[in-house]
């Protein structure tokens, strides 16, 4: 056994003083990750110009109804998003799918001794988008002001009650930034690893190996053994900015995080094992590359959460080798998963990792 790791070990070490000398792959392992997490970051960060929010009306009284018809019109900031119920609101509030839920009480519009309707609107926000639910409670204000002025000229009939929801939600940032740390995985399993390999093949170092001891196996897990340990590097980095710079908050364990992002890695390393084993020429790899990548990047919810894509299109996501993983890390970070809750994605992983270095291993070319 010793013997079987010993070639795999040093030519691991080997691969990484290469990889260190090498500036473009420096670029497209280390920096163009950091440079997406930057440019993501800014854009997540900041506010958009329009809110999405939950509204349950329990009156049936006129003044609620024309009230609704107000927040919700064309000329609105504050677009309604469909819940079945409150548990589901508050769910989704967390999970950052809702900036607020406004809620009219059952006796909202109810007529008071001077025969005014009277009433309280109920504003809930995430803590972490507390802008978000103070910007939305300030419209409603004045919406309030414009009926108060109409309905009694001075006393208050309609007021807005609002608070932040006890448990504590995301920020726009940490539901992408799962998604850009599923990226990093993508981009370690593929764009090096891919191009290496016909590399060493035009150059001859695989040939000259193949005259040693050394077998097609442990030629492949010392590649992937030594992109794992950049991918660790990789992670350490961005991790580091997202906590520092863009505040970051991690809701799960870092052992749990830190165990199913090496065990995706190590999967997604296979289809940059079988690409680059497979082909003969780097033009070759390239061009596999492109056609694996670009679906999976834009179909794994990486970018753009999967909640907001058509059904059909969420259906061809499903089949997608990145997407248990961007799902696993978005539990896991955003919402506390432990290892036995990301069973499923892990499971799904592994079938895709046993499937994918099987066929690394038969179709792999010396030459």
């Amino acid at each position: 056994m010793k013997n079987y790791f010993n070639p795999i070990i040093a030519f691991t070490k080997a691969n990484l003083l290469r990889f260190f000398r090498d500036k473009i792959y420096i670029f497209f392992m280390l920096i163009l990750p950091v440079m997406f997490l930057f440019i993501f970051g800014m854009i997540y960060s900041n506010n958009f110009s329009s809110f999405k929010a939950a509204i349950f009306n329990n009156s049936s009284s006129k003044l609620a109804i024309t009230t609704v018809e107000a927040i919700t019109s064309e000329d609105s900031v504050i677009n309604e998003i469909a819940v079945s119920d409150r548990n589901d609101a508050e769910e989704k509030l967390i999970r950052g799918e809702l900036d607020a839920i406004i809620e009219f009480p059952a006796n909202f519009g109810n007529l008071n001794a001077s025969n005014i309707p009277l009433g309280e609107i109920s504003v809930t926000y995430s803590k972490n988008s507390e802008q978000a639910g103070q910007t939305i409670t300030a419209l409603l204000n004045s919406i309030a002001t414009e009926y108060n002025n109409q309905l009694t000229g001075t006393i208050p009939a309609i007021s807005i009650k609002s608070e932040a929801l006890t448990r504590e939600g995301l920020t726009n940032f940490d539901y992408v930034f799962a998604g850009l740390l599923g990226y990093t995985i993508l981009t370690i399993g593929l764009m090096g690893i891919a191009n290496i390999l016909p590399g060493d093949k035009e150059s001859g170092a695989t040939k000259r190996l193949r005259a040693t001891s050394i077998t097609s196996g442990q030629l492949i897990l010392s590649y992937a053994l030594t992109f794992l340990l950049l991918g660790i590097l990789s992670f350490i980095i961005m991790i580091a900015i997202g906590l520092f710079v863009f505040n970051f908050h991690m809701r799960g364990n870092w052992i749990t995080f830190s165990i199913f992002t090496a065990i995706s890695t190590f999967m997604m390393l296979g289809f940059g094992l079988a690409v680059g084993g497979w082909a003969r020429t780097d033009a070759q790899a390239s061009a596999l590359v492109n056609i694996i990548m670009f679906p999976m990047m834009f179909l794994s919810g990486v970018f753009f959460p999967k909640f907001m894509m058509p059904e059909f299109v969420q259906g061809i996501m499903n089949f997608m080798p990145l997407t248990p993983i961007v799902d696993g890390i978005r539990l896991i970070v955003t919402e506390n998963y432990s290892l036995i809750g990301v069973l499923p994605q892990l499971g799904i992983i592994a079938i895709w990792g046993l499937a994918i270095y099987a066929l690394a291993i038969k179709s792999f070319r010396w030459e």
